[in-house]
């Protein structure tokens, strides 16, 4: 039984999980450490991605908002944030403060309406890629992390292939014992309602399902032979899928179906008995079911010792003697009754005919509790006991109490055991039958037509039949440690048991077979322990089928990180997209506004202040409340520094030119310092005279289009006279002026 995954051989790469189809399905998987990297990865990237998309809702709304017309200062500050604000909280934030210091209305109009829907739109966005950083991790799922095996070792176990009787007795026995404690224990602690992580988390599905029906008829042909004709059990457990449920990763052209079905009652022994005398164990009674199979020519089945008490029945200390336990045995005939194929002790008996069916598996579950005190009566129809047995003596409090003993030497309860395949393809199935009925070879080539899936089905029916612990197993190799009612059994007392106690253990027993098969795919896959090594069979290497399913085996681990392709492809496609568009988005629209703005940079409505707005004044306004703009724009304005680069990034002044200081006459409104001019008549005095001049466009570093001034004369070698006497005229003026003062 898996107990864990640390000894198992698992690929590393790519390859396709078909539980989810052929896209859906794409699958990598890699070390702990390399995934725990990918994971990391991923949730930096989103990061990434959400500010990108941050820095896109910030163009576009900054665009939308974008005028012209002379604007307040709440208007100047929302775009100054929009442009300058990195993420979604920094924007929230800056938007917030502005909000808090115009809040009161006196000083913009409507500061409310203008800024909240910004800031619960940018605290949205910054929750929802927070959130999706978070869960970027579900690509993989580590509590159910699904790997494939390598099954470089697979192979089932051949008991021929040794030829030695000794290494069959030494190893391969222990080791079946082995496996039947572990499957039953598995069951106890994986098949509940609750949820149990420790042991359950190495095959595709912790428990397999299973469905009761406690008000079944009675399973035999002979309805007489069952206790209660209405109060029986059918489990079911529905159509198990090799891939969903058993974890065998082949395509829908080896996929199949398996489905067991479990009828029982408790059976009454009226009738059916019958006493004998040994000459050495004294009275015994004999079950007439069926001619035993072990010795020739019996006619009955099973015999079991009479008034066997060992504790005294005084209720004096038991010293001296071992502790009682319970005495389980099994009878089983494998259907149909009287297979001429069925070699010499396949069956340990032969049913009678009210008994025996042709469409299943017989099997008999026979209990006695020799020696054992109830501390209650126990209504249980296979465990019944209602006898008064010696009273027992509390030395402490003087008091006694009373005990019981089992009503019948032995209680019994039949089952008729049923197994089927079906076509997930096509819906087909084979007729409900013994687990190795001879009819069944020709039932499976009608329900799998194709012969890649009929190899399928058969490679895993032979893995089955030569590993499943079913009833008859587990009581054969473990005994009464199979037994569920024994977790009460302490110093020869039995506690409490239910009245439907036969159902928990009809029940205990098909979660450790259901258990087994879950476990011998693995085990078959990863290959069986090394001590074993003799008797391990390797598929033929013709058969490419059976190769392909122990290469095909999937298990959970913790150890290793599975990542679906097409959700990390999704995540890395869509965002590269987003961060591409945040990059691209600003140059492309500038340069779609510059070939729009060729075809009418000559017309005048562009120079006349009442006409239409200038086509690129939402663009240059975007370049220039960037940070380092809006610094050169402060600086220049106060007469500091010869700038170049106006209309790029990163503005920059002349070699080693110093820009303004803070004035802090007034600590509560510092200003830039401007510069004092030493010089009479600066250049600024021509700015009254010159002309203005025609502007065009120019390409900034960002690929956008800013203003800039192009000297070009109207009428080059016209006028020229005439604008020298202006310019004559005005400085004349100037200088007289200054004279006088």
């Amino acid at each position: 039984m898996a107990s864990g995954t640390s000894s198992y051989e698992v690929h590393l790469g790519f390859w396709t999980n078909w539980a989810h189809g052929r896209l859906q399905g794409a699958t990598v998987t890699l070390t702990q450490r390399n995934g725990g990297f990918l994971i990391a990865f991923l949730a930096i990237f989103v990061g990434m991605v959400g500010k990108s998309f941050w820095r896109l809702a910030c163009f576009m709304l900054h665009r939308y908002f974008s005028s012209s017309d002379p604007q307040d200062g709440l208007y100047h500050q929302r775009q100054a944030i929009l442009r300058n604000s990195d993420t979604a909280q920094d924007g929230a934030w800056r938007l917030f403060v502005s909000l808090l210091a115009w809040r009161s209305g006196a000083r913009a109009r409507r500061p409310i309406a203008r800024l909240l829907p910004i800031i619960l739109a940018a605290l949205l966005l910054s929750s929802t890629f927070g959130i999706a950083s978070i869960f970027s991790s579900q690509v993989t799922n580590e509590k159910a992390n699904e790997v494939l095996l390598t099954g470089t070792r697979c192979g089932q176990i051949s008991q021929n292939k040794a030829n030695n009787m000794t290494k069959s007795l030494e190893l391969l026995l222990p080791y079946y014992a082995e496996r039947a404690s572990q499957v039953l224990t598995y069951g106890l602690q994986c098949y509940t309602n609750a949820s149990n992580e420790d042991g359950c988390n190495v095959y595709v599905k912790p428990q397999l399902p299973m469905y009761a029906n406690t008000a079944a008829d009675c399973p035999f042909p002979d309805p007489k032979l069952c206790k209660s004709s209405s109060s029986n059990l059918v489990l079911d457990t529905g159509l198990l899928d090799s891939v969903k449920h058993f974890g065998i990763n082949s395509s829908p052209q080896e996929q199949f179906q398996f489905r067991i079905v479990q009828h029982c009652a408790p059976m009454t022994t009226d009738n059916y008995t019958e006493t004998w005398t040994d000459p050495d164990l004294g009275p015994m009674m004999r079950y007439m079911y069926g001619q035993g199979g072990t010795v020739k020519h019996t006619r009955w089945s099973y015999e079991v010792r009479m008034n066997r008490t060992d504790p005294p029945d005084d209720g004096s200390a038991a010293s001296g003697t071992s502790r009682p336990e319970y005495a389980l045995g099994t009878l089983n005939a494998y259907g149909p009754p009287n297979s001429p194929t069925f070699t010499q002790g396949t069956n340990s008996f032969k049913p009678i005919s009210s008994l025996s069916r042709n469409d299943s598996d017989i099997t008999l579950i026979l209990i006695s509790a020799p020696g054992i005190r109830f501390s209650a009566p126990v209504s249980d129809p296979w465990l019944s006991a209602h006898k008064l047995a010696s009273s027992l003596f509390e030395k402490d409090t003087n008091q006694t109490f009373n005990s019981y003993v089992q009503d019948e030497p032995a209680g019994i309860f039949g089952c008729a055991i049923q197994y089927q395949y079906c076509n997930p393809g096509t819906s087909a199935c084979e007729p409900l039958r013994g687990l190795i009925d001879p009819a069944k070879k020709t039932s499976l080539m009608k329900v799998f037509p194709e012969k890649r899936q009929r190899d399928a089905v058969a490679w895993a029916d032979d893995l089955i039949v030569a590993n499943i612990f079913n009833m008859d197993n587990l009581v054969g190799f473990i005994g009464a440690s199979a037994l569920r009612a024994r977790y009460g059994l302490s110093y020869g007392f039995q506690g409490p048991l239910p009245s439907n106690q036969w159902i928990l253990e009809v029940e205990h027993f098909l979660k450790g077979t259901l258990a087994s098969i879950q476990d011998v795919f693995v085990t078959i896959a990863n290959g069986i322990p090394m001590h074993l090594e003799d008797f391990r069979l390797a598929p033929d290497k013709n058969n490419t089928v059976a190769r392909s399913m122990c290469k095909n085996q999937k298990i959970l681990s913790q150890k290793y990180s599975s990542f679906n392709v097409l959700g990390v492809s999704l995540i890395l496609v869509l965002g590269s997209w987003i961060i591409v568009l945040d990059i691209g988005l600003e140059p492309a629209v500038a340069w779609w506004q510059r070939r729009r703005f060729r075809k009418e940079q000559l017309k005048d409505q562009f120079f006349d202040p009442e006409g239409k707005h200038h086509p690129l004044y939402a663009a240059v306004e975007w370049s220039h409340t960037s940070t380092l703009q809006l610094q050169r724009l402060a600086h220049e304005e106060v007469g500091f520094g010869v700038w170049e680069r106006g209309d790029g990034d990163c503005p920059v002044t002349g070699k080693d030119q110093k820009l303004a200081s803070l004035d802090l006459k007034d600590v509560g409104h510092p200003v830039l310092r401007r510069e004092e001019s030493t010089k009479a008549g600066g250049a600024g005095e021509w700015d009254d005279v010159m002309r203005g001049k025609e502007w065009g466009i120019r390409r900034t570093d960002t690929g956008l289009e800013t203003l800039v001034e192009e000297i070009q004369t109207e009428g080059k070698g016209k006028g020229g006279d005439e604008e020298m006497d202006v310019i004559v005229t005005v400085v004349g003026a100037r200088e007289r002026d200054r004279s006088r003062s």
